[in-house]
Order: structure tokens, then C-alpha cells, then sequence
């Protein structure tokens, strides 16, 4: 039983180890362990398994593999509880679980490894994560070069959204605590949320987590929020009184924009799926339509704002269902809609709107993050949590979102 706080010990008996250290030990060094058994693992890795007396000696144990130029991969100290030799209650205090991935291809390529569990630089914060997302973006991050390198991925470790709590704080940061509970966005350049724990800047995208909310509910928010807030807020200007249609009302950036429309007024048009309707009208969605039976761009009807989320109806489609001064708003950032967009802001009339949401400063994340929360502690927006998995399902999770038909966010479990 795992017990990573509050483990029942023997003070009588010393704690056991197991040190793992990349690659297999030469005669040389077998001495500078004696007292411990020492197992040359199949996957090329040693193990190191036996008592040690007190931090004082484990430190200087930890000194004798660094020196040697040894890379230290994980320590776990396990508590003798049930008598000498006893290994039954285990405390993780270097290495941690992620999902890691070396080549691109199919979900498959996602391993679950254990790693180094990172320290925090004087600026840092190392959070311990509870649950993070599969965002829409990921499966195409995993398969194809592009985004995280070329001939292999630049970073092992995928994962954009996080909710935790904060473990250590470096010497210099100030605007968290250890214990706080945060969620946010660590962005292309980071990544890295499928695992354990993950060290960001104290000036990442990260916020406290509002106290009405789990922590799957945190993960998935910001998954949507961060995308639909600066859309409809920033580039489409919303305003009070207009007409909005949201198109793939139903996914994670959808649901949330439903919800925002509708906060700043507007009258709002969803158009997903016959299955989602009513999850859709559920948000607050005045009207919705099923495209499996309704074209929204034949119907005569006209509007303020419309928002792809998709990326499925361009705006040589929209144009028409758009007021005289309308705004067509994509996320899907093709050749066609940049050349659309430079070309209708230098005209009057109906425009193309794209934000580059991914590439915003943490600053203005965090700002947005802030304004979020004031929504979410009055229930004016929610999650929309379609399944969750835990972090050894995360393939199975990856093909689920590839399917391309999941409702709001897919979360996983990483506890």
C-alpha cells in the first residue's frame, strides 16, 4: 500500500532502499555497496536493494554514484513496518512515474516509464500532478514530427494541462506556497504533464485552483478556456445582444465558448451532433443544431460572430450566414484563413479573426486564468468531462480522442 505522506514505521528497524542506476555496474564498484544486494536488470538499468542507516549515509551513498558519473534514475525507500526485511510501505523520493515516448507513431509509442523526478531551480515550482488532459493537439504531437521535433520527438514527455499541488518551491518564488493547489498550462515549449511531477517557473501559466472544483475538473478547464476566452473576448469583441453560432458546440474549446457567449450576453447557437444536443443546450446554448440534418449555413439566418472550433466550415462557406459587419473566427490556422484574414482587415465588412492562443505570454495566461476563476467560483462556467482514464491507460485514451468524437475533455488520473 502506497503511502507517500504519513508512513507507519518501525523506528526500531532501518528504512530499506532500492537505488536504480542507468547502465550495469562494473566489478570495480560492487565494494562501495557493501550490505546491499545488487540485481544487473535485463533492460541494461542496476538495482541497488538494502538497509540504510540515516540520511547522512544515503547522501553520501547518492555522492559515490554521482562522483563516479553514474546517472542516478530513481530512489525509493521503503519502511520496515511488519519486521527486518519488511517492504510493504513505499515512499517514491526521486523517481516518478511518466508516460514517455522516443519516436513518433501510433498510441503505442507511449511508454510508462520511471524517470528522474525533477528538482526546482531558484525560480521554480515542483507540482505533484493529480490529473492532466489529452487535449485534441496531443495525438498529433505524438504521431507526426513537426510541433516537437522532426527525426525524434525533442521532448519524451507530452501533455499540455495540469492540476496539483505544489510539493517545493525554490528559494526565490514568491507568489506560491508549498501545499497550494494549482492548475494551469505549462505550453508547447514545456509540455511534459503525463508524469508525476513537473517543475515550472513561478511566472508559468499557473493559477490557484478555485476550492468548488476537483482536480479533474481544473485539468479539463483550462483545455477549452484558454483557446475559446481570447477568440471570443479579444478578437471577435462579443458583445451583449449578439448573435454567436458556436460550431463543434460539443468539444473541449465548444463547450466552454457556449458558456462564455453566453456569460457576455449573447444569444448562442451550438451546432454539434445528435447525441450532444441536449448536453449542448444543457450550457446554455439558446438554439442548437444537429449537422447530421442541417446545414447552418443554408438556414438564412445570420450572425454577429461565427466560431470554428473545428476547423470543418471555412469561411468561403460562412460568409454568407455572417451579418454586414460579422466575424468569422477559426482555430484552424490554414494558408487559406491567414490569406483571408490579412486580406478582410485591410476591408470593411465581414472579417477573418485567428489568435494565435498557443504562442501568448504566461502572463497574459495567467491573467486569463484569473478572470476564469472568478467564473468558475460563481458556476457561471463548468468542465465538461466526457471520460477519464488512469495514467497506464494513456494509449487507450489517446486512440479514444483520435476518434474525433469525444464530448469537452478526456482527463487522466495521473494519482
Amino acid at each position: 500500500m502506497t503511502n507517500r505522506n504519513n508512513p507507519t514505521t518501525d523506528p526500531s528497524q532501518p528504512a530499506i532502499y532500492q537505488i536504480r542506476i542507468k547502465g550495469h555496474l562494473n566489478d570495480q564498484w560492487v565494494e562501495w555497496f557493501e550490505g546491499m544486494s545488487i540485481t544487473l536488470e535485463e533492460n541494461g538499468n542496476t538495482l541497488l536493494t538494502g538497509p540504510v542507516i540515516d540520511q547522512a549515509a544515503l547522501h553520501g551513498l547518492l555522492r559515490k554514484i554521482r562522483d563516479a558519473g553514474m546517472t542516478l534514475l530513481s530512489v525509493n525507500q521503503y519502511y520496515s513496518t511488519k519486521g527486518e526485511n519488511s517492504m510493504d510501505t513505499k515512499v517514491n523520493t526521486y523517481g516518478m512515474k511518466a508516460i514517455v515516448y522516443t519516436k513518433f507513431g501510433a498510441p503505442d509509442v507511449l511508454k510508462l516509464k520511471e524517470v528522474a523526478k525533477p528538482a526546482p531551480k531558484d525560480n521554480e515550482v515542483l507540482i505533484r500532478i493529480v490529473a492532466t488532459t489529452v487535449a485534441v493537439e496531443d495525438p498529433g504531437i505524438r504521431a507526426r514530427p513537426g510541433l516537437n521535433g522532426f527525426l525524434k520527438p525533442k521532448k519524451s514527455i507530452l501533455g499540455f494541462y495540469l492540476a496539483g499541488e505544489v510539493e517545493a518551491v525554490g528559494k526565490d518564488v514568491k507568489r506560491f506556497n508549498k501545499g497550494d493547489q494549482v492548475y494551469g498550462n505549462t505550453g508547447l515549449g514545456l509540455l511534459g504533464t503525463y508524469a508525476e511531477y513537473i517543475c515550472m517557473p513561478e511566472d508559468g501559466a499557473l493559477a490557484m485552483k478555485p476550492a468548488n472544483i476537483t482536480y479533474a475538473e481544473a485539468a479539463a478547464l483550462p483545455n477549452g478556456a484558454l483557446t475559446a476566452l481570447p477568440f471570443l473576448r479579444d478578437k471577435g469583441n462579443i458583445q451583449s445582444g449578439q448573435k454567436v453560432l458556436i460550431n463543434g458546440a460539443s468539444g473541449a474549446v465548444g463547450t466552454i465558448a457556449v458558456q462564455l457567449a453566453k456569460y457576455f450576453g449573447a444569444d448562442v447557437t451550438g451546432v454539434c451532433s445528435t447525441a450532444n444536443l441536449e448536453m449542448v443546450r444543457s450550457l446554455g446554448a439558446d438554439k442548437v443544431i444537429d449537422y447530421t440534418k442541417e446545414d447552418f449555413t443554408k438556414n438564412s439566418e445570420t450572425y454577429d460572430i461565427i466560431f470554428d472550433t473545428v476547423g470543418n466550415s471555412p469561411f468561403s462557406r460562412c460568409k454568407v450566414s455572417l451579418t454586414e459587419n460579422g466575424i468569422y473566427l477559426t482555430t484552424v490556422p490554414s494558408p487559406v484563413a491567414m490569406l483571408q484574414m490579412l486580406w478582410t482587415s485591410k476591408k470593411g465588412g465581414k472579417k477573418v479573426g485567428i489568435a494565435a492562443t498557443g504562442l501568448r505570454s504566461s502572463n497574459e495566461k495567467i491573467k486569463e486564468l484569473i478572470f476564469l476563476n472568478g467564473l468558475i467560483e460563481t458556476g457561471k462556467i463548468k468542465a465538461v468531462i466526457d471520460r477519464s482514464y488512469p495514467l497506464e491507460q494513456i494509449a487507450e485514451a489517446h486512440r479514444y480522442v483520435e476518434a474525433g468524437h469525444k464530448k469537452g475533455n478526456v482527463v487522466i488520473d495521473v494519482r
